[in-house]
């Protein structure tokens, strides 16, 4: 677990958003206002931005419980909030495992899934004392598993 700072939260997104692609996952945990839709925001610029794709507004989708984005015609995420999801089978309801290849999948509070997605990123960020600061997670799995 490190420390970082916002600007170092948005530098992490962009060594992400090198490394992702479509099948991926991200998921996210972390209190509520750790950090895990300003993180979701700062990737899905990140992935604007490297394929020149028009700049969405990237809102939160916590009533939505999914907002898609498209990218660009082979890149297309998915960004889910499952804070509202208290069973697993409404996973099953909002497609979460049918379409995975479709979409880089970004998932805040992935508690529930207990089948996980096979190339992932997890990232587990806190609050600390200091209001600028959160501690960072990052963990690497299928693919994106060092050698």
């Amino acid at each position: 677990m490190e420390f970082i700072s916002i600007k170092q939260l948005q530098s992490l997104t962009k060594k992400i958003s090198k490394k992702v692609k479509v099948g991926d996952s991200i998921y996210l945990y972390g209190e509520i206002g750790a950090g895990k839709t300003t993180f979701s925001r700062f990737l899905i610029q990140s992935l604007q931005q490297k394929f020149k794709a028009k700049k969405e507004e990237v809102v939160s989708p916590t009533y939505n419980i999914v907002q898609y984005y498209n990218i660009n015609k082979t890149t297309n995420i998915a960004h889910y909030d499952l804070y509202r999801i208290k069973k697993i089978k409404e996973l099953d309801n909002i497609g979460i495992f049918n379409q995975e290849y479709l979409f880089l999948n970004i998932i805040e509070w992935p508690d529930l899934i207990k089948k996980k997605h096979k190339d992932r990123i997890e990232i587990i960020l806190r609050h600390t004392k200091n209001y600028d600061l959160r501690k960072a997670n990052v963990k690497y799995f299928g693919r994106f598993k060092k050698k």
